[in-house]
């Protein structure tokens, strides 16, 4: 498995752990961007890998943003044709993935990749921003457009321009953190919650994941039409043959 420049992977009974390994504040460079690309490649060809989970090392931060005095190094078309590409890839993974925020801080890049993540459980200390527009610059790795999307232009403008940190309870009424957990039990509910996706059929997860992306940004009638064409694929199956089966069974499906 890939690891190297500020990241550390880990992979043990199918659960894979990215952990951002620059301490304490776990800022995340241009070439750990690129990296990222690649682990999140690899982390999709591996079979045995069924959950991915992403964490920050040390107790300070999950991330408190990209290195920003290294875009003053960048060129124009640098930045266009970077994007937020690598970021992007962890949403695009086909494996439900898991942000594990503990620690006080989650911004600029750091927010961005955990709203990538499908799941993210926060500890109560989080505070979640996007405070670029305090260095004269904007979200630019799927930030700006995904909180305009999950809170709405009136909220997003108000903590975009104000450039405000969000707490973890705020951040749990706007669906940015889907449970808030005591720092001594993260880690075990976050696994709890990996070992519960891992009993689930990865056709079934993925053709889920792939449904929602398309869905989310279509009209209902658009909406249907995929959802009943996903079901249809599924039909089909031997992930729901055995579900169906291990149902009427009363045990637990072998997927």
């Amino acid at each position: 498995m890939y690891s190297g420049s500020g990241w550390l992977v880990r992979v043990n009974n199918g659960i894979a752990e990215v952990i951002i390994n620059r301490p304490p504040l776990n800022l995340i460079t241009l070439e750990m961007r690129r990296d990222l690309g690649r682990i999140i490649n690899e982390l999709e060809q591996d079979s045995n890998v069924r959950v991915v989970i992403f964490e920050g090392s040390g107790d300070k931060a999950f991330s408190a943003g990209g290195d920003v005095t290294e875009f003053l190094n960048t060129t124009p078309n640098e930045l266009i044709d970077w994007g937020g590409r690598t970021i992007e890839a962890v949403e695009n993974l086909s494996k439900p993935t898991i942000a594990l925020l503990r620690g006080g801080y989650v911004l600029g890049a750091g927010t961005e990749l955990a709203l990538a993540c499908d799941i993210r459980v926060g500890t109560p200390d989080v505070e979640i921003g996007l405070p670029e527009i305090r260095l004269g610059m904007v979200p630019a790795s799927g930030g700006l457009t995904r909180i305009v999307k999950a809170l709405g232009p009136l909220r997003t403008k108000y903590h975009l321009l104000l450039g405000t940190r969000i707490k973890a309870n705020e951040a749990l009424q706007y669906g940015l953190l889907h449970e808030v957990v005591e720092l001594p039990k993260i880690h075990e509910r976050v696994r709890e919650i990996a070992r519960d996706l891992m009993s689930l059929s990865p056709l079934a997860v993925k053709a889920l994941k792939g449904a929602i992306r398309l869905i989310q940004d279509s009209p209902m009638e658009v909406g249907f039409d995929i959802e009943r064409k996903t079901f249809a694929l599924l039909r089909y199956s031997q992930d729901f043959q055995e579900g169906i089966k291990a149902f009427k069974e009363k045990r637990q499906p072998k997927f």
